[in-house]
């Protein structure tokens, strides 16, 4: 039989969604209707129309986030809904009340399936618009103000985006050999780690639970006009500021060549944030959060076997290290105007 990812995708797909059929019909006694696939890289993510209402259910391909990491987010997912702190995905429990379900895929083996209630919205808000740069910053100081404030169980268990575990313990830099990176790509990236250790740590007040990947695509403009949150995978503990960073990295690489209009989303995102909270002191290192920003991307693409991103993949990290290698002769990294 071939290995599951020497399956043609069409195939792939077809067994992912007999398996989260039967599992939220034995498991969640929800009655799945048509399955509309979101997205397929990592995560297997559809959107299922049912009698109740549209869910979202996700499915961990490769290598995901172990069950326990997995109920950790969606605790938190919990308090954000339920404090209506945040507009964001709403977890879903099985009928035994557990958050996160393991499944069997044929070919796969052992997966995990989380659901949660549809976020309504407009993806990717237009973000020259009025309004959505504040948007961005309020729903960006909710989500630390959140954070802040809420005591973490005992059993919590989420990655940490440290510098060092970004860069030294990253997949690029332990795999420093591979292809995509080029000649010197994890020269450069040895060069950013030793540049932002020698800052020093950020302060242990700009430390918290984060996003870990709150870039545009993973915002949603809502029917009410304020701005959702989604995919919170990657939510782990780290600076404040490199959630901060990865907002405004999204927006500058469409508006790059225009650097007045960066700057003001800039201004009016930051000014939003603080009438929720202060910024963070490591703001005043904001290009190390750019860096560790990209250098998240970087291994995202390297470690990856998903063939949408290898469609992509190859050139953003050719761009990245390029980037890199231009900040490291002495010019100003990408994105760090008006900070």
């Amino acid at each position: 039989m071939p290995a599951f990812e020497d399956l043609p995708r069409d195939t792939q797909l077809a067994r992912m969604e007999d398996a989260a059929r039967t599992t939220l019909n034995d498991r969640y006694g929800i009655t799945p209707g048509p399955f509309t696939l979101q997205q397929y890289e990592d995560n297997c993510v559809y959107r299922t129309d049912t009698a109740d209402g549209p869910y979202t259910v996700r499915m961990s391909v490769r290598d995901g986030r172990p069950a326990q990491h997995q109920a950790s987010e969606l605790r938190w997912l919990d308090s954000l809904t339920h404090t209506s702190t945040v507009a964001a995905p709403r977890p879903v429990t099985a009928i035994d009340g557990a958050f996160v379900i393991e499944t069997a895929v044929p070919g796969l083996g052992s997966t995990t399936i989380a659901v949660f209630g549809w976020v309504p919205g407009q993806a990717e808000p237009p973000f020259r618009e009025p309004g959505i740069a504040e948007g961005m910053g309020t729903v960006t100081g909710q989500l630390h103000h959140h954070a802040a404030n809420t005591a973490l169980p005992h059993d919590f268990a989420r990655p940490t985006w440290e510098p060092a575990d970004i860069l030294d313990r990253g997949y690029a830099l332990t795999h420093p050999d591979h292809p995509l990176l080029g000649d010197d790509g994890a020269a450069a990236l040895r060069a950013v780690a030793e540049r932002i250790h020698s800052h020093g740590p950020a302060p242990s007040s700009d430390h918290g639970l984060i996003h870990g990947d709150l870039h545009r695509e993973n915002m949603l403009l809502t029917p009410e006009g304020t701005i959702a949150v989604i995919d919170f995978d990657d939510c782990g503990l780290g600076a404040y500021t490199l959630d901060i960073a990865t907002v405004l990295s999204s927006i500058h690489r469409l508006c790059r060549d225009e650097p007045d209009v960066y700057a003001d989303f800039t201004s009016r995102f930051l000014a939003a944030y603080e009438k929720v909270r202060p910024l963070p002191a490591s703001m005043d290192r904001f290009e190390d959060f750019l860096l560790l920003r990209d250098a998240f991307i970087i291994n995202f693409v390297t470690s990856s076997t998903n063939s949408e991103v290898a469609n992509w993949g190859p050139r953003r990290v050719a761009g990245l290290i390029a980037q890199m290698r231009s900040h490291l002769d002495g010019q100003p990294y990408p994105g760090t105007l008006a900070i």
